[in-house]
């Protein structure tokens, strides 16, 4: 009995250790947290100043601003350590689709890093159309923190700090009922910076976004086939009439 009680006694003085969250866990707790962990990486990023030019300075940003969220998701999330981030190597180039990868049991959720003047609307990369379909197989949620810099007297420093779901910062066409992009390549472009402060947003679901992208690619790729074929002479032209005629008849 007595041996009993004194295991009993270690047992219960071992310290106690979450359990690792699984990445839906993680996902429902980024979703609550988004204006926590905003406000804390703005914070830790308040005294921060930077000595380079406004096109480069998203590298120093982007490493700093990851060490914070890292530091804050662990604080907030009980169970997750360094362990479960995948970081890449600091100060270098991306080849890879996440800036920051968040795994959990074989899952993954990406967060993505983006920095842009405060003094014009963002026009930052979110990812093209070819990107977003890969992405959808890749990780179970896509967020984005984005921090906005303001430049004077040659020295940079970071004004505030955004974070939400990836599809909530991407902006809307002037052109289609769809996501904003750029033609040539195909890149979604963020929403302006008054909806950055008020928190609002184009696209309320990933359902009404998922449908904006549909929509924004396929017009961009009628308006595609229509500058090609300006620039056609007839006799290729006359080829792709026949193609077409083949396919769909008379």
């Amino acid at each position: 009995m007595k041996n009993f009680i004194l295991l009993a006694s270690l047992l219960w003085s071992l310290p106690v250790f979450a359990d690792a969250p699984t990445a839906v866990e993680v996902v429902a707790k980024l979703d609550k947290l988004k204006a926590t962990l905003a406000d804390e990486v703005t914070s830790a990023l308040a005294t921060n100043r930077y000595a380079t030019s406004y096109t480069t300075v998203w590298r120093n940003f982007e490493d700093d601003a990851q060490a914070a969220l890292c530091t804050a998701l662990q604080k907030h999330i009980p169970g997750l350590t360094q362990k479960n981030f995948d970081t890449g190597q600091a100060g270098s180039e991306k080849n890879r689709l996440a800036d920051l990868a968040i795994v959990c049991g074989g899952q993954t959720i990406e967060v993505s890093i983006k920095a842009a003047r405060g003094s014009q609307n963002p026009e930052n990369d979110m990812g093209t159309f070819r990107d977003h379909a890969n992405r959808k197989k890749l990780f179970v949620a896509a967020f984005t923190l984005f921090g906005r810099y303001v430049d004077s007297n040659s020295v940079i420093r970071v004004d505030r700090v955004f974070f939400d779901r990836t599809y909530r910062i991407v902006g809307k066409s002037t052109l289609v009922d769809g996501v904003k992009y750029r033609k040539k390549d195909g890149n979604m472009r963020p929403k302006p910076w008054a909806m950055f402060d008020t928190g609002k947003a184009f696209w309320e679901s990933v359902e009404e976004f998922e449908a904006g992208v549909k929509r924004a690619e396929s017009f961009r790729a009628r308006e595609l086939v229509k500058e090609h074929l300006a620039g056609m002479s007839e006799a290729e032209q006359q080829v792709l009439y026949e193609h077409l005629k083949k396919k769909f008849g008379d």
